[in-house]
């Protein structure tokens, strides 16, 4: 079955398709997600793929101050995380939007963010894919991920 950009408008179609693959198929996996933000899915693997570069960042000796003064100066260190990860290739690969609003892997906006699209949320995942290929860092990339299907698709595949 096909993927659907569902409207009020083309419901019936819709529901007919549907019909004709129950037919085929009597057990079906229907998914729904909003049109702006992508499925969880490339959350998700952002998640992942930030615990994988924290852990090889953390093993290049990559720290966090524990304390910076109002002098600029550094206290102490820890050990660089998955959460450091987030923040740092957040700001890096999805930036801004033209409001000067920070994008954000959220759902929804909240406190001055603005909620990255799906196609702002796979251009990031593929900069850090080319990041870390540049530099050696094997990410896991599942064949069955919605960011798999959209390079696919991307490559005209």
């Amino acid at each position: 079955m096909k993927d659907y950009q569902l409207t009020k408008h083309n419901l019936a179609p819709f529901f007919k398709d549907i019909q004709e693959e129950l037919e085929i198929n009597p057990v079906l996996i229907v998914t729904a997600q909003s049109a702006s933000t992508g499925k969880w899915g490339l959350a998700r693997l952002w998640r992942m793929w930030m615990g994988t570069t924290a852990d090889w960042m953390a093993a290049k000796g990559c720290t966090q101050p524990l304390y910076i003064d109002p002098e600029g100066k550094y206290h102490g260190s820890r050990k660089f995380n998955a959460e450091d990860s987030h923040s740092l290739f957040t700001s890096l690969w999805l930036g801004t939007d033209e409001n000067g609003l920070r994008l954000s892997w959220a759902k929804k906006a909240h406190d001055g963010m603005r909620a990255a699209t799906k196609g702002e949320r796979f251009g990031a995942l593929r900069s850090h894919e080319e990041y870390a290929t540049e530099r050696g860092l094997i990410l896991l990339k599942p064949r069955d991920s919605e960011y798999q299907k959209l390079t696919d698709e991307q490559n005209g595949r």
